[in-house]
């Protein structure tokens, strides 16, 4: 498979002429979510012909897809031997926490300070969210809690107002959504995370700007002792997992 797609390969991508989205767009956001959602799992083989097939789609955008999604570091190829989900490295994911962490303080630090008012939108949404974590929790959802999770460390980091701090954390986020389903049934009941996050929030809506720091560090290192261990014992980051 090429390296790289050329200008003129993007240019003739196939189009499915409805709200304008190309089928490469189309292939590319269906298999990124469903490595985000470890409805691909890290590790796994497959062939373009059978994520084709998954998808309903014809061979020819999900390749140029698979090409995009090996630039970005989703996948990976392998001479005669087809594709490969990236899998999870326990250090690259230690490193991906340090990395979310410092990003989150920022934020943290920035809502704290003023940048939300009793009455934004944004204080709402992040209330509303956490509600919802607590709701599916109490109700078993551990797959509706975990997207509650994502979005309210998305939502966090959105509201501080920091276009900069925002892109920066995006495909940290990603990464650490990616590991937090592929542990999803195997870590300890996740009240605490929910816990985690009022407290987080009740720093911000007072303006507590050292509680609002202590709260997000003590969380997120919660995080990564909880994650770090079960990604170590599933040995995800050499594993090789059966084809589609």
């Amino acid at each position: 498979l090429p390296a790289a797609v050329t200008d003129s390969q993007r240019a003739v991508a196939p189009t499915d002429g409805a709200d304008g989205e190309s089928l490469t767009d189309l292939a590319y956001r269906k298999i990124k979510a469903a490595i985000l959602d470890a409805a691909l799992p890290p590790g796994l083989l497959a062939s373009e012909q059978q994520i084709a097939a998954r998808l309903a789609m014809s061979r020819t955008p999900v390749h140029h897809a698979v090409v995009r999604l090996e630039q970005d570091g989703w996948i990976r190829l392998l001479p005669r031997r087809g594709l490969q989900i990236a899998p999870i490295s326990p250090d690259d994911m230690r490193e991906v926490y340090e990395a979310l962490l410092a990003l989150d303080l920022a934020a943290v630090e920035k809502l704290a300070a003023g940048t939300l008012g009793d009455k934004d939108p944004a204080l709402a949404a992040l209330e509303t969210v956490c509600r919802e974590g607590e709701t599916a929790l109490a109700q078993g959802d551990l797959f509706a809690w975990a997207k509650a999770d994502a979005r309210f460390h998305s939502l966090l980091i959105e509201s501080c107002g920091n276009r900069h701090i925002s892109r920066l954390a995006r495909s940290m986020l990603e990464y650490a959504q990616r590991a937090r389903q592929v542990t999803l049934k195997l870590r300890p009941h996740p009240a605490s995370s929910n816990e985690d996050h009022q407290a987080i929030l009740a720093a911000v809506r007072t303006g507590d700007v050292a509680l609002a720091r202590e709260a997000m560090r003590a969380h997120r290192e919660r995080g990564m002792q909880v994650l770090l261990p079960i990604l170590e014992a599933l040995a995800v980051d050499t594993a090789f997992l059966d084809p589609l």
